[in-house]
């Protein structure tokens, strides 16, 4: 039918109806199998029909730029559109593509009617012999899928419109059937990729179309019962379980289809060899369009493992925190048990080491004592360990004087350095902040425990304490701390262990320096706690450098202690010391001072810049003196300065270590001050104050050389002071060591006794043993505290060997005002007494002063009589204590309303009277009473008696 006229055409037309039914009928069942085939044979039969050569339909690869060949046919002797089926580019025919793009169909009649720009097109249908040719795209949903291609070879025909509109529809249905075929695929895949996954996975899964009936289920579900998919799919539970399993079944379904939403729960039913498996059931109800459940999606995990470990680790976890209690109170009673021995060992040592005794028994007592602390320090650090190891350690949050903490652990261990020759140094950021908040004493812990480390392996060289400080936001101090030292050093195999508990570097240095192998393990968890990090750089034989950084809020800032040298112009400062580092230390100290630092190594050099420097601005004012200078020793260069005539007004301060110089030789030779070594700050600051006239003498701060001798100006025999004891050791090592210094107490042997003195007695301090017969030190004072109620506050000291975390906040809650430990440190106690003296001393208010200081101006502002102001003045101080002591228990009580009473009375009768002072702090008491803020209340309250104290 290759030139038909209009007769043919219509025979045309009722063959082709003939042809679309036979290609309709044939694609009923199609699939992804047969569909190639199926293709194959339409291809065939449309050619036939229209007496062409070929067919062929390409397709456009994902990649858009490649395309292939899907099907051809072409007729008995005449070559195959392409012999071998890949992957063609698209544009190596340009025009043909851009053609079939943009139109409909693409007609060529002959090749003579290419256009000159199809030049690659031309080339090929000469190349394939092709004479004409009907090119028709191929879409779905109007995106361009690929063409199909009919032509002739043997001889050139004319597309007539009806064939264009016949092989066009054929084309539509092709593309139909290409979409039909492409969807089964996709849809096939995703079956076979669900089922795949279905029935591998571990999980049960099932479908239910009602509460008794399967609609699917995989194959982990199925095996659960012995079963095949086969036997449950689509099946009602009671034709496939006995009755007890499908009761079980539906009963639980019945609840999971009631629900009508996503629910969880656990069923427990039996698998096909009889054992009893708990399931975690999960359902999903999958809805139709009206909101009905058209099917339940189940899941199930087989848990049973699971709830049996869970029983035994909850059992575990029972019997590890009994077993963890246990260990806690056998740690306190031991604790208890150890230092109630331990507070008699040092305290007669004390008591000893203060008695005439010979050389070598004072050398006994001194290895004793050494011998003791030793002991105490393994006790402290197994007790923390366990702590930690509990999780009840516990940081303190306080504020503290951040450079008195590191100094004080650096100058415990100066002793020491001096008997080993060692050289010890302290370098402290001048910037850090006065104050931080945080635990002083733990941070001071790690501190010694390095320093301790460094000092016990460190036989020759230096140990040096560098301290760094970087403020990060949210006012936080980044702090952090080098602790260098020239000793025996670690090996890198023994670096890795070193922070692990119970460890030293090697198992000799147990044996040669002792320790628990706790201390560094213990550091490393206290650095963590305070946020921070601890590591170490070390090389055997050569020394070690550790450092560790801590994260404390800042309470106060670097304080103004160097402004007072503002007032000072052009002095200069001469150090002289033959240590490079001591000298930048000292140096370091005075930086921002405003004064003028000049270093020399030696005397002779001192001497010629003091000489050479007398004319000009740099004339020296104070020289500081290293008491160990080689060459002329410090107190020939002080002689020597004193008989220079230009250099006699020079002040010179003795820089020597604490326990070798002496002071007094010192001022015979000249000089006016002196300073120990390690050196602090401050101390260095007051001194060349003092010197320079800045502050007076009185001022200038000098460590007591006995810290445990209360100063004498106050009269000892004023304290009254009880000891609730049952120990008769502990009894007589108080007793005794409150005997050496001069004060004596009353003695109770238990709490109800202790109770019993404190009701009849006006005692100003009570030690309390926490643990005694009869009456315990809690119980006692909580009933010290429910008498006094409307009597004078008595201060209670809790006195315990027990040391375990919570024990502080108990004796606290119980009414006590402090807490110390055994075994007992005297200094400590001797400083309570001597605050509680102090306390005395201020609360006895000279009310005569105050008439002395206000009555006459009284009297001459109102133009009253002296003897009529005198009884309105004695009316006041009558009332001032009735009054003082009500604003103080409202305090205590936390009563706002009584206390703005009170305030407001005192704000009135103080502003009667003039007394302006204490008028202004009253007016503010009152206000920030009835704003409730308590704490601002009791700190104006403080002023008020600090001012009568004063008046």
């Amino acid at each position: 039918m290759k030139n038909q006229n209009k007769d043919e055409i219509n025979i045309y037309s009722n063959d082709f109806l003939k042809l679309m039914n036979s290609i309709h009928v044939r694609f009923l069942e199609v699939n992804s199998i047969n569909y190639n085939e199926l293709l194959r044979k339409s291809l065939e039969e449309i050619g036939e029909f229209f007496d062409l050569d070929r067919i062929y339909i390409y397709h456009f690869s994902k990649d858009p730029t490649f395309m292939k060949i899907e099907c051809q046919w072409n007729k008995k002797f005449i070559k195959p559109k392409r012999e071998i089926i890949e992957d063609e580019v698209v544009y190596a025919f340009p025009w043909l593509i851009r053609q079939i793009k943009s139109k409909d169909f693409i007609v060529l009649n002959n090749i003579t009617e290419f256009p000159v720009d199809a030049t690659f097109e031309l080339e090929a249908f000469n190349m394939e012999g092709i004479k004409s040719s009907l090119i028709l795209p191929l879409k779905d949903k109007n995106k361009l899928i690929g063409f199909i291609g009919f032509e002739t070879l043997s001889e050139s025909i004319i597309w007539q419109s009806e064939q264009i509109k016949v092989l066009n529809n054929i084309s539509k249905f092709l593309e139909f059937i290409k979409a039909r075929i492409t969807k089964l695929k996709e849809y096939e895949s995703l079956l076979n990729g669900q089922t795949i996954l279905l029935d591998n996975a571990a999980s049960q899964i099932w479908a239910l179309s009602n509460v008794t009936s399967y609609a699917t289920v995989n194959e982990a579900h199925a095996e659960f019962f012995g079963k095949k998919k086969s036997d449950l799919e689509y099946k009602d539970l009671y034709d496939i379980f006995d009755v007890n399993t499908a009761n079980k079944l539906s009963e639980n379904n019945w609840e999971l289809f009631r629900n009508d939403e996503p629910a969880e729960k656990e069923l427990k039913i039996k698998n096909w060899k009889g054992e009893d498996r708990l399931l975690q059931v999960k359902s999903k109800p999958i809805k139709d369009e009206s909101g009905n459940i058209k099917y339940l999606v189940c899941t199930a995990q087989d848990i049973t493992e699971q709830r049996i470990a869970e029983a035994e680790l909850y059992k575990a976890k029972v019997e590890a925190e009994s077993a963890n209690i246990a260990k806690s109170q056998f740690l306190a009673n031991m604790s208890h048990e150890i230092r109630t021995p331990m507070n008699g060992i040092f305290g007669f040592l004390e008591l000893l080491e203060s008695s005439n005794l010979s050389l070598e028994q004072k050398e006994f007592v001194r290895e004793a004592k050494s011998a003791s602390d030793i002991l105490l320090n393994i006790i402290n650090d197994i007790l923390d360990f366990s702590k930690i190891e509990a999780k009840k350690l516990v940081l303190e949050k306080i504020s503290f004087n951040l450079r008195t903490v590191i100094e004080d652990a650096v100058s415990l261990f100066v002793p020491k350095t001096l008997e080993k020759g060692i050289q010890l140094y302290t370098i402290i950021d001048p910037t850090i902040p006065d104050e931080v908040i945080g635990d002083p004493s733990r941070l001071k812990q790690i501190l010694t425990n390095l320093l301790s480390n460094g000092v016990k392996f460190t036989d020759a060289g230096e140990i040096a304490i560098k301290v760094d400080y970087f403020e990060e936001e949210n006012d936080i101090a980044l702090l952090t701390f080098e602790v260098r030292d020239t000793g025996i050093g670690i090996s890198g195999k023994d670096i890795q262990k070193l922070f692990k508990s119970f460890n030293q570097a090697d198992a000799s240095t147990t044996r040669k320096y002792g320790g628990t192998g706790l201390g560094l393990s213990i550091c490393r968890e206290l650095v963590n706690m305070m946020d921070g990090e601890i590591t170490v750089d070390s090389v055997l034989d050569k020394g070690s450098i550790f450092r560790f950084c801590v994260r404390l809020k800042i309470s106060k800032r670097a304080s103004e202690h160097i402004s007072i040298f503002e007032k000072v112009n052009d002095v200069n400062i001469l150090i002289v010391d033959n240590d490079e580092n001591s000298r930048k230390i000292t140096s370091s100290y005075l930086k921002g001072t405003g004064l003028h630092i000049i270093e020399v190594d030696g005397a002779g050099e001192a001497i010629s810049t003091i000489i050479s420097n007398n004319d000009t601005k740099n004339k020296i004012s104070i020289v500081i003196i290293e008491c160990e200078i080689p060459g002329m020793n410090c107190y020939e260069l002080a002689r020597t300065l004193k008989n220079i005539p230009i250099a006699k007004h020079i002040k010179l301060i003795l820089l020597m270590s604490r326990y070798k110089g002496d002071f007094k030789a010192a001022m015979e030779y000249g000089f006016s001050s002196y300073l120990t070594k390690p050196l602090k700050r401050d101390d260095l600051l007051d001194c060349i104050a003092v010197n320079l006239g800045l502050k007076k003498e009185d001022e200038e701060h000098f460590e007591d050389s006995n810290k445990n001798v209360v100063k004498n100006i106050y009269d000892l025999s004023e304290i009254r002071i009880l000891l609730a004891e049952d120990n008769e050791v502990n009894r007589k090592i108080f007793i005794s060591m409150l005997k050496s210094r001069g004060i004596t107490c009353d003695v109770a042997l238990d709490g109800k006794e202790a109770l019993r003195k404190v009701s009849e007695e006006d005692y100003d301090i009570v030690f309390m043993d926490c643990q005694m017969p009869v009456m315990d030190g809690y119980e006692a004072t909580a009933e010290i505290r429910r008498i006094e109620e409307n009597r004078k506050h008595t201060k209670i000291v809790a006195v315990t060997a027990n040391a375990m975390e919570g024990d502080s906040e108990k004796c606290i809650k119980s009414g006590m005002d402090n807490y110390i430990t055994k075994p007992i440190n005297f200094g400590i106690v001797f400083k309570m007494i001597e605050e509680s003296i102090i306390d005395k001393k201020h609360n006895t208010i000279d009310y005569s002063r105050i008439i002395d200081n206000y009555i006459n101006e009284f009297s001459r502002d109102t133009g009253l009589d002296i003897e009529d102001a005198l009884e309105i003045f004695e009316d006041y101080i009558r009332c001032l204590p009735d009054l003082l002591n009500g604003i103080n228990d409202a305090i205590n009580t936390k009563d706002l309303k009584k206390l703005a009473k009170f305030a407001h009375e005192l704000k009135g009768s103080s502003g009667t009277l003039r007394i302006n002072s204490v008028h202004e702090l009253a007016k503010m008491l009152d206000k920030k009473a009835l704003e409730e803020k308590l704490d601002e209340c009791n700190e104006i309250f403080g002023q008020i008696k600090d001012l009568f104290y004063k008046i």
